[in-house]
């Protein structure tokens, strides 16, 4: 159960509706951050938008890298990745 008040996916409408689906395309799932966010539609887009923009846009380092400093930065701040 959530601390905080969410949007579920079957109510989702409008624009979440659609970073919804993104994010589930993505991940297969829509994922808990996402669904955290949920109240703020706009916040929560620019957030997504900036997580790909990161995983996904050239630079010197290759996606598996990057995929793995997330591993370790989360395993660091004892998060769950």
């Amino acid at each position: 159960m959530a601390w905080v008040q969410t949007v579920a996916e079957e109510v989702a409408s409008g624009k979440l509706r659609d970073v919804y689906q993104r994010v589930r395309e993505r991940a297969g799932v829509v994922v808990n951050i996402a669904k955290l966010q949920s109240l703020r539609p706009n916040t929560l887009e620019r957030g997504f938008d900036l997580y790909c923009q990161m995983m996904d846009d050239p630079t010197g380092i290759t996606k598996r890298e990057r995929v793995l400093i997330a591993t370790v930065v989360s395993k660091v701040n004892g998060c769950f990745y």
